[in-house]
């Protein structure tokens, strides 16, 4: 991991179940860093597939709050209740959102009580509101996109390479924008153009707005049975020159790391 940073697909599904896929979860890992972005239903599980102790989960980044993006915070939190912090002096876990993110944290304190509190400065919880900024080892810029009213997504800067992510949205301005000239984004594609869903992308729509923002590799994510039904890369290729990756649970897709950087 020294000279690449890799995104790991836990989960590139939604609510519907399916043998193949659970809800959405990637997972963006650096020599440093691993930083979860949502962790919908069966993360946990994917997470232990692929010998991840939540203990090494460095940050959480939650672009929204239906239950196929965030439902596994609560196994996250208790898992990491019962755990020996003892053995991983030192290690804290910064978990993000947009705006409700102390709200849901309430509710299910509400619902669940101590059993989701870990002690001292373990787990801290933290909402959005500057658009830029600065960690230790990556610069975040989110937007607000197309979906429910808190929705975002995400611009990572990481050693000289940018990762976007959509989470759930429609065609906007702001997801090219945060997209602009990406080595990777990876857009949601919920449905094919047939059965488009407002709020969400269809291939087509995925493959303007890489096209639009001149993304190097569009990675489209988050099906629906329908979706899987369909050919997604043959209609985004309609609309986006670049190479076009569908997502599947357990796939890796690694980026070496400039020289310089």
């Amino acid at each position: 991991m020294t000279n690449q940073i890799e995104l790991l697909f836990l989960g590139t599904g939604t609510i519907l179940p399916s043998p193949r896929r659970s809800c959405s979860a990637t997972l963006l890992r650096t020599h440093k860093e691993r930083i979860l972005v949502d962790a919908g239903a069966g993360t946990l599980l994917r997470l232990r597939e692929n010998h991840i102790h939540p203990l090494e989960l460095t940050y959480i980044f939650f672009t929204h709050y239906h239950p196929d993006h965030v439902s596994d915070l609560v196994p996250i939190l208790f898992c990491l209740r019962n755990c020996s912090w003892e053995e991983n002096e030192g290690h804290r876990l910064r978990i993000w959102g947009p705006r409700g993110l102390l709200n849901h944290l309430r509710g299910l304190e509400q619902a669940y009580g101590r059993w989701l509190q870990n002690s001292g400065e373990e787990v801290k919880f933290y909402e959005l509101k500057r658009r830029l900024l600065d960690f230790p080892g990556f610069r975040l810029i989110w937007g607000k996109v197309i979906h429910k009213n808190e929705s975002v997504g995400y611009r990572f800067e990481i050693a000289g390479r940018v990762i976007c992510f959509s989470g759930d949205s429609g065609y906007c301005q702001e997801l090219i924008r945060l997209c602009n000239q990406a080595d990777l984004a990876v857009l949601e594609c919920s449905h094919p153009d047939e059965h488009a869903v407002e709020g969400h992308l269809s291939p087509s729509l995925a493959g303007k707005i890489a096209e639009a923002a001149g993304v190097k590799k569009l990675i489209l994510n988050h099906f629906y049975p329908d979706a899987e039904r369909s050919n997604l890369v043959e209609v985004a290729s309609k609309f986006y020159s670049g190479e076009i990756v569908l997502a599947e649970d357990g796939m890796k897709v690694s980026l070496p790391v400039p020289a310089t950087a």
